[in-house]
């Protein structure tokens, strides 16, 4: 019974301290505010001027690849067992060479992603330090990256760091 009181007194201790100790706590939506500020528009245009024609060439293989099942499947029970391995073995290799070109792409695209806006994600992590510290808030977390119930839109600073951005780094 002692230790049930001695609990409950201090987590009454704790609730009764936490509104004295708790600050302003802030959430910005970081990656909302890299594709929302005009410099994170204008970097990802150009990441997609990048990636179309890979996409493109992407593509085209997955239709190679496509056309040569066809043709595969067609010529199976018509064709020597020959010719059919011949096909099954260009088949294969041109998927082997559209999931390898898929994955470099992959790879590729991330990079390109990380060069591009890099620079626009650490100016936004700036802009958002000197808004909380302006602001008078405790702590800012980046949103999605917790597990949250619920944020209140108050707490959602990531309008006001879009606005800040644009006012300090205009696009040409």
């Amino acid at each position: 019974m002692k230790t049930m009181t001695r609990w409950v007194l201090v987590a009454v201790v704790i609730s009764a301290a936490i509104p004295v100790v708790a600050g302003d706590i802030g959430f910005l939506d970081a990656e909302r505010a890299v594709s929302t500020v005009k410099e994170g528009q204008r970097q990802l245009q150009a990441l997609e001027a990048w990636a179309s024609p890979r996409r493109q060439q992407l593509e085209t293989m997955r239709t190679e690849g496509a056309q040569l099942a066809q043709q595969l499947n067609a010529q199976r029970t018509i064709a020597s067992a020959d010719a059919v391995k011949e096909l099954e073995n260009e088949f294969l290799r041109a998927q082997r060479e559209f999931e390898d070109a898929g994955r470099a792409f992959e790879r590729e695209m991330e990079s390109k992603q990380n060069e591009f806006l890099a620079q626009v994600a650490t100016r936004i992590g700036t802009v958002a330090t000197e808004y909380a510290a302006a602001k008078g808030f405790d702590a800012v977390f980046v949103l999605n990256a917790q597990p949250l119930v619920y944020v209140a839109d108050a707490a959602n600073i990531t309008d006001a760091v879009i606005k800040l951005y644009d006012e300090q780094y205009p696009v040409d």
